[in-house]
């Protein structure tokens, strides 16, 4: 007998019965639950660009969701503005009823339990990563005690920190607090301090996202993101599908237009309508139907004493430096020529 005869086929023709077998055992193994939805928490000052770069990850980012300020939808004690609408603000400004973000979420969801309020949101928004920006260190830090005390919670935590350069920040902080600029600039300090140790100390992956460099390269900066969430991102934006609750009215402008944000603040009347129509004063000049224009108001707008008083606050050009600032660029681009 030759060789040949003697070895096996390489391929054998299967019986029906035999792949109708396997194919049954194959429908009655348990299927993988699908992977539980993970959990972004953007961390940052006011003014740092939160939302602009939130509605534009859920616009452009696969399975990405930013659902914006959670802890002013469950009123947190300390950390929410009482006036702040507890609704979709993308809904409301173009008068239509939110499926996600309803009355019934409302009443059942809480801050005792914030990741359970994101896998909430991830079911409804079917997004595999709930982007919350409600930007407050403390915030994470009960989210992170939250689940060390649920051994079965293993929602993955990620952390982006988005920033505004210091000088920017306290100027746009003395002009809604009227607080002195080295105020502004210790609250700038402070906040990134807490926010990179915290990220830390409990090993959470982070990126640091400052608006400046958004705004100068929107589709890298947008590349890098997706990286950091290991979502796709595509090419073209949906803005079909924004939902999510707080942010400034600027924010608004280039998903609606500016009649339609207009035409939504008429609507309100007291403490509302006077805190909205505060907040958009100086930015209605920055307003565009397009695409956001980067804010460079405070270019030009220091004297030098007012420089020296920010430069002269403990800690701020190391905080600066480790997020990525060069402060001297920065104070000479505020300071006012010499006449």
């Amino acid at each position: 007998m030759s060789a040949e005869t003697n070895e096996s086929p390489a391929h054998t023709d299967e019986s029906p019965a035999h792949a109708g077998r396997r194919a049954r055992l194959r429908s009655r193994r348990p299927k993988a639950p699908a992977p539980a939805p993970a959990s972004a928490f953007v961390i940052g000052t006011l003014f740092s660009g939160s939302t602009l770069i939130g509605r534009a990850m859920t616009t452009r980012i696969s399975g990405a969701h930013y659902v914006g300020e959670l802890n002013n939808l469950t009123q947190f004690p300390g950390l929410s503005h009482k006036t702040a609408a507890r609704n979709c603000g993308p809904c409301s400004v173009l008068g239509k009823d939110c499926p996600h973000f309803t009355g019934k979420l409302r009443e059942q969801v809480t801050y005792d339990d914030i990741l359970g309020m994101h896998r909430r949101l991830a079911r409804s928004l079917n997004a595999s990563v709930i982007i919350d920006g409600s930007k407050y260190v403390t915030w994470l830090r009960l989210a992170i005690a939250q689940q060390q005390a649920d051994p079965a919670d293993r929602t993955r935590l990620n952390v982006i920190v988005t920033a505004r350069n210091p000088i920017a920040y306290a100027i746009s902080h003395r002009n809604r607090t009227g607080q002195a600029l080295w105020q502004g600039a210790s609250v700038w300090r402070d906040t990134y301090v807490d926010a990179v140790r915290t990220a830390n100390t409990y090993g959470l992956p982070q990126l640091v996202m400052r608006y400046e460099d958004y705004m100068a390269d929107t589709e890298r900066s947008l590349e890098r993101l997706s990286g950091f969430l290991n979502l796709p991102l595509n090419a073209a934006p949906d803005t079909s599908a924004l939902h999510d609750t707080g942010g400034n009215w600027s924010s608004f402008v280039p998903y609606v237009g500016k009649a339609q944000v207009e035409k939504h603040m008429e609507r309100f009347d007291g403490a509302v309508r006077a805190e909205a129509e505060q907040f958009v004063r100086a930015a209605r000049a920055y307003w565009n139907d397009e695409k956001p224009r980067e804010d460079t108001r405070w270019h030009g707008s220091l004297d030098a004493a007012d420089a020296n008083a920010l430069l002269s606050t403990p800690g701020l050009t190391d905080v600066a430096g480790l997020l990525g600032y060069n402060l001297v660029d920065i104070v000479q681009a505020a300071v006012r020529p010499k006449a």
